[in-house]
């Protein structure tokens, strides 16, 4: 009878490499998770190759509590697992506290990045094309929405990049205001905060084809840009972007949005963002007198917003005397 034999990897070496694997497994890093790229570069390339846009989250997986409850509720699921990769490349762009398990280009890569897309919380999930180009953004995560739903929102959210396309390759045989309008077409599903700060070239153009305003473009975009700064400029003073210095004391952010306000003269929902913030800032400074005349003030300048019932609530829950403080 044939006897079977064993491997012939003698039982000390086997150890040895079993060893090495085990050595390796705990040295790479922990957010390089199977599926997922953690290269920006490596992860263009894959989208141009396989026709694809990116999905980019911007992480801080061991201390952000919203980060870890997405990663738990739905990244981590089958529903995301099985259907995301077949719309996007997967990114993981993480700022751990304990960047031990990081090499020196993915630490430097995140700082160049959240700088680039103003990331200023975590999670922050930007899709972009292959050029990295972002045409849809979510920031947060709740959780109570399913992996199911939140997968179906990212693949609806591609459509945005299909208009933008497809509007663009029109432009091709057009000139001027139809041009103009063709780019408008094209834009017009993306944020406007994301339009402003990544898409200056076709907005310089759409301004420059509509010089006359024959089309209301010009005036829209000159608008839609000053209106993004100001907004920019709001963010950067009461939320600094992730690896800034601690955030400035309440005064200091006070009289930062009294010079925005001086400088940049804001109307309607524009000027009501600003008071609201520095209502809540004056409540932070214990200026409770002030900050009820901020904040009456940031009602009237846009009544039927949709903030406006934010700041009636906040009015009546810290100024109503018959109400606990």
């Amino acid at each position: 009878m044939a006897t079977m034999t064993t491997t012939s990897i003698p039982a000390r070496t086997g150890w040895a490499v079993l060893a090495v694997a085990l050595l390796f497994s705990l040295t790479l890093p922990s957010h390089a998770e199977e599926g997922w790229l953690v290269s920006f570069e490596k992860a263009k390339a894959a989208a141009a190759k396989e026709g694809k846009a990116i999905f980019m989250e911007f992480t801080g997986s061991d201390w952000c509590p919203p980060c870890i409850a997405l990663q738990k509720n739905v990244l981590s699921k089958d529903a995301f697992k099985q259907e995301m990769p077949k719309h996007f490349i997967l990114l993981k762009l993480d700022s751990p506290r304990d960047k031990s398990k990081q090499t020196p280009e993915e630490i430097a890569q995140y700082k160049k990045l959240s700088t680039e897309y103003a990331v200023r919380g975590v999670p922050t999930i930007y899709l972009a094309d292959a050029t990295g180009k972002p045409f849809a953004k979510r920031v947060g995560y709740g959780s109570t929405v399913s992996a199911e739903d939140y997968v179906k929102d990212m693949v609806a959210k591609g459509a945005i990049l299909k208009q933008r396309d497809e509007a663009i390759a029109k432009t091709v045989t057009t000139k001027g205001v139809p041009r103009a309008r063709l780019l408008d077409e094209a834009l017009s599903k993306i944020e406007a905060e994301i339009v402003s700060a990544h898409y200056g070239d076709l907005i310089a153009e759409i301004i420059q084809l509509d010089a006359k305003d024959e089309a209301g473009l010009k005036t829209k975009y000159e608008a839609g840009q000053k209106a993004a700064v100001t907004k920019a400029a709001l963010q950067a003073i009461i939320r600094p972007p992730i690896g800034a210095n601690a955030a400035a004391k309440p005064a200091e952010q006070i009289a930062k949005i009294d010079q925005l306000l001086a400088a940049n003269k804001p109307e309607g929902e524009a000027l009501q963002e600003m008071l609201f913030h520095k209502g809540q800032l004056l409540m932070r400074d214990n200026k409770k007198d002030e900050a009820r005349k901020v904040l009456q003030a940031a009602k009237k300048a846009a009544p039927d917003s949709a903030m406006a019932p934010r700041i009636d609530q906040l009015i009546q829950q810290l100024f109503d005397p018959k109400r606990a403080l």
